[in-house]
């Protein structure tokens, strides 16, 4: 089989990965590409190793190439690729504007057969996790329109979920497509809650932890209600949900008492909660990303899953995959490198004239780099704005784990908030409400559920009232200058933001400390978003606020 031989391919080439590399930049990247316009202004059809590439085509960045997405976008052919484009992916910038990734029949197969390999990887090493239901990512993923060309655009998770995802190999979801389309979050959760409490599920897997967080918080807030379901059937009255959701809930699940019984036990034990290892005993494997970033939910988990394995998800983005996990427990995976081409630059050389770009075997373990990207879709030498983390080699491969966005950048579920972002919104909420700020800094919450702290020094001393009003203006103008910062919001993957009030002079005290320390005034540049999330441990805050 197809998914055998990729598997093969990818193991067998741990120990060479610049064969495999170069194999697949010529013979996937280079030559299907001849013909199109770039290619012929870059000299493909005389490119014969990774040095003639290399020296031929230059490092880019999205917006270098955004004129000529544009001008596909329009329908113009062999712009950046031979093949026709069929389709386009839209993901979040990292300097908060949308991108639209052009998409082409090769890509969608380079994908899944990454994503087969993957999968194919995993049940090799728990066959029982397919024994039962398989439950993929069900999180709310966007709707679609089109470009100009009439050619669709949507997100990729749009586009998986439309298509089947690679995780109902195995067996179909009990969660059919409607559930990601429901826009009240409690009652999207509601649901798929009350399906699967009458599911056998053998694998759970959601791109984010925190959708499983927030499905299993709600699994233990509403756990009374969904009991009475399970022996009633069908759904309670106060969803907002379609009567499409409800005849179907009703005439899949019209009451189960044997089962409402054994799950009122659960509440009856010593820890009265709906956990999830206990309410699905057939669970064998939880699969979702396990970045750095995302292990304050990974923490929270815990409890849900007791001793339960673990499996980090694909390393990926809308333009291409990065690593492919092949252990549980760990974070990030074995480089993709039978799929796409990649190069790597130091992350403390990126601001330099010339970087050079190294290869999969010349990365060393301990050391972050700026991927970049080259793809059968018309992506060449691309900096994907991903900086990565080599934790390790199998023979002499790397593995990698994401670290973050280059630049100025915070992401705790995925909404990729830029320094940008942050900044606009202040200058939008602070005016407006007549307030003067002496400086303000925003990062992740050092405890408690994920959600960020906005530190501020205030100008003057305006009242309580005043700067709750301002952080409820600063999230909102936040939440409209990032949409995916308002989807986790809305979804409860993200919570709400607390002000935290520094003390008269504060920031002024940072810079002279700083000074003092050697730093020079050009050095002293604001930071208005860090991923930091013990910066304020240096500051005197006087007050922390919330949004209720």
């Amino acid at each position: 089989m197809a998914v055998e031989r990729d598997i093969a391919a990818l193991l067998g080439g741990l120990a060479h990965p610049d064969e495999l590399q170069a194999d697949c930049l010529l013979n996937r990247v280079i030559r299907p590409n001849e013909r199109c316009e770039y290619g012929r202004r870059h000299g493909f059809s005389a490119i014969r190793t990774i040095h003639d590439y290399q020296r031929s085509v230059p490092i880019v960045t999205y917006a270098d190439i955004e004129p000529q997405i544009a001008r596909i976008a329009s329908g113009e052919p062999l712009v950046l690729t031979s093949e026709p484009v069929r389709r386009f992916f839209e993901t979040s910038g990292s300097t908060g504007a949308a991108k639209t990734i052009p998409v082409t029949s090769s890509l969608i197969a380079d994908k899944a057969r990454a994503f087969g390999v993957y999968w194919g990887l995993l049940f090799q090493s728990h066959p029982d996790a397919g024994s039962g239901k398989v439950v993929g990512n069900f999180s709310e993923s966007g709707g679609a329109r089109t470009v100009a060309s009439g050619l669709p655009i949507t997100s990729e998770g749009a586009y998986w979920n439309a298509v089947g995802a690679a995780t109902q190999r195995r067996g179909r979801s009990p969660l059919p497509r409607f559930i990601s389309q429901i826009a009240d979050p409690d009652s999207r959760y509601y649901t798929a809650a009350r399906i699967l409490l009458e599911e056998d599920v053998s694998l759970l897997m959601a791109l984010n932890p925190s959708t499983l967080l927030v499905l299993f918080r709600k699994l233990c807030a509403f756990a009374e209600d969904l009991i009475r379901d399970v022996e009633q059937g069908g759904l309670k009255r106060d969803l907002e949900v379609s009567a499409d959701v409800r005849d179907h809930v009703a005439a899949g699940y019209t009451g189960n008492p044997e089962r409402a019984r054994s799950l009122r036990g659960l509440l009856r034990s010593a820890d009265p909660t709906l956990a999830a290892h206990e309410v699905w005993p057939a669970l064998r494997l939880v699969v979702s990303w396990r970045s750095p970033m995302q292990r304050p939910y990974l923490r929270l988990l815990e409890p849900h899953l007791a001793s339960l394995p673990q499996r980090d998800y694909i390393l990926m983005a809308s333009e291409g995959v990065i690593a492919i996990p092949i252990a549980d427990h760990t974070s990030g995976g074995v480089l993709a490198t039978p799929f796409h081409f990649y190069e790597f630059i130091p992350e403390e050389d990126l601001g330099s004239p010339n970087p050079r770009a190294l290869l999969a075997s010349e990365l060393e373990v301990g050391r972050s780099y700026v991927v970049l990207l080259s793809t059968s879709a018309g992506l060449y030498r691309y900096n994907i704005g991903d900086v990565v983390r080599v934790t390790g080699m199998r023979e002499r491969t790397p593995v990698v784990e994401f670290l973050h966005r280059a630049g100025s950048t915070c992401s705790i579920t995925g909404e990729k908030l830029t320094e940008e972002h942050v900044v606009e919104a202040m200058n939008a909420a602070a005016p407006a409400l007549g307030l003067a700020v002496e400086g303000f800094t925003l990062h992740p919450a050092p405890d408690g559920f994920p959600h960020y702290v906005l530190l501020l020094e205030p100008a003057g001393s305006p009242p309580a009232g005043t700067l709750r009003a301002l952080l409820h203006a600063f999230e909102r103008e936040l939440a409209e200058r990032n949409i995916e910062y308002s989807a986790k919001r809305r979804s409860e993957r993200l919570g709400p933001p607390e002000l935290w009030v520094a003390a008269k002079g504060s920031y002024d005290a940072r810079r002279r400390h700083r000074m003092e320390a050697g730093a020079n005034d050009a050095q002293l540049k604001p930071i208005h978003l860090t991923r930091d999330e013990r910066f304020s441990v240096a500051f005197d805050v006087s007050e922390r606020l919330t949004t209720t």
